[in-house]
């Protein structure tokens, strides 16, 4: 619904002003329900809530995160771009998140960084997207500066 309504709004001169443009924006907010892997894992047919649709999560998905981290990770793991960053650089945040996504793209993590910010870029992303397309989402911020 809110991809129709970017679409159908597109060059209008309408949203130029403040007045629309905000609950335009506001319209286009995600609500997204996070459940534990643990949670997921427990479920016949796992799935999630965002904008108030339930989405299937695929259990194969499941199974390589639980190879890999505690059950205590949060799904869908959110994959953030900001347009205060540099173009095509996304923020994934939390421990867990990170060796989840360190070992799609077989990097090393130092055991003793306490880090839980890791950045990275469209290449490194297309391979997540390919690996986990159901336990993770997109999450984009505006920032005006």
């Amino acid at each position: 619904m809110a991809k129709e309504n970017l679409q159908a709004n597109l060059g209008n001169p309408k949203i130029q002003s403040v007045d629309t443009i905000y609950p335009f924006l506001n319209n286009l907010k995600s609500n997204i329900t996070r459940k534990t892997l643990y949670e997921l894992l427990k479920e016949d047919k796992p799935f999630l809530i965002i904008n108030g649709q339930r989405y299937r999560v695929k259990r194969k998905e499941l199974e390589f995160i639980n190879e890999n981290v505690s059950k205590d990770i949060r799904i869908p793991i959110i994959l953030e771009f900001d347009s205060n960053y540099e173009a095509g650089t996304v923020k994934i945040e939390g421990i867990e998140e990170i060796k989840v996504i360190s070992k799609i793209l077989n990097k090393e993590l130092n055991p003793f960084s306490k880090d839980n910010i890791l950045y990275m870029y469209k290449p490194e992303l297309r391979e997540v997207r390919r690996v986990l397309p159901t336990a993770t989402q997109y999450l984009f911020k505006i920032g005006i500066d």
